[in-house]
């Protein structure tokens, strides 16, 4: 009787099983984001993109956050932080969020106070010694200035994420404007042959006094080498198919008019 049972019941798990097999395999996507361009500039150059599974619908929390959230600004941050103009200029100039987007310039030296005042610094530091105290100015400079802004969009990163983690994440680089995703884990359920994902800048990309957040769903499967996914410039009158756009007004805080150097 016990043989007969098990057998039935082999019977029956094999009757349904077709139903439930999930074909599991790896697969890549091409994230393009070199046409998203405010002003003629590609504001996506080194900014990372996270990957999560399932679609909008299935990241509805999620999405509600990045609608919601409270945003400081790099120049409201860096005012509060008392950064002269001049710093805070020489930021606007390529858009940095901090010191490390680009190189201190002998000639940015005299020009912005804390570059001044850590170069200073370091001459009395290491003894004179000139190219030493340029290698480390950003070190001699305040952390706030430094890396503050920095804390500050990684702490609003982890409250926006929640208990959410994502598949995985990279880096946009500053030629191709491209990243790539590889290796990701893909479940296809029975008859398909891609799964749903979701791409996402999460943090707040600014430019003038709004940010930008892309949240767009893609099909990744794995036979294909890499599914493809373009991001553009947000477009009122031709939206991105299967992405959602979040634009939100930024506070201004008055600095300065920069000069052109």
């Amino acid at each position: 009787m016990y043989i007969l049972r098990l057998a039935l019941l082999i019977a029956s798990l094999a009757s349904i099983g077709p139903l439930c097999v999930r074909a599991q395999g790896l697969g890549a996507l091409d994230v393009q984001a070199k046409t998203v361009k405010i002003n003629g500039k590609s504001i996506l150059v080194r900014k990372r993109l996270y990957l999560f599974k399932g679609g909008l619908k299935d990241n509805k929390e999620l999405i509600g956050r990045l609608r919601t959230a409270e945003v400081k600004s790099r120049d409201c941050f860096y005012t509060q932080m008392k950064a002269s103009p001049q710093y805070i200029c020489w930021l606007q100039a390529e858009n940095c969020e901090s010191p490390f987007c680009r190189t201190v310039a002998t000639a940015d030296i005299p020009r912005v106070p804390e570059f001044q005042a850590a170069y200073n610094a370091g001459l009395t530091k290491f003894r004179g010694l000139k190219s030493v105290a340029d290698d480390w100015i950003l070190t001699n400079m305040p952390a706030p200035l430094v890396s503050g802004f920095f804390e500050n969009r990684r702490a609003l990163t982890t409250s926006l994420l929640g208990s959410l983690k994502p598949v995985q994440s990279t880096m946009t680089d500053s030629v191709t404007i491209k990243a790539i995703f590889i290796d990701i884990p893909v479940t296809l359920p029975a008859g398909k042959k891609t799964e749903t994902f979701l791409v996402s800048n999460i943090q707040p990309l600014e430019f003038g006094n709004k940010s930008y957040v892309w949240a767009c769903e893609v099909e990744i499967g794995t036979e294909k080498k890499s599914s493809p996914l373009n991001l553009v410039t947000p477009d009122a009158n031709k939206p991105q198919k299967n992405c959602e756009v979040i634009i939100r007004d930024l506070q201004v805080c008055k600095t300065e008019s920069c000069k052109a150097t």
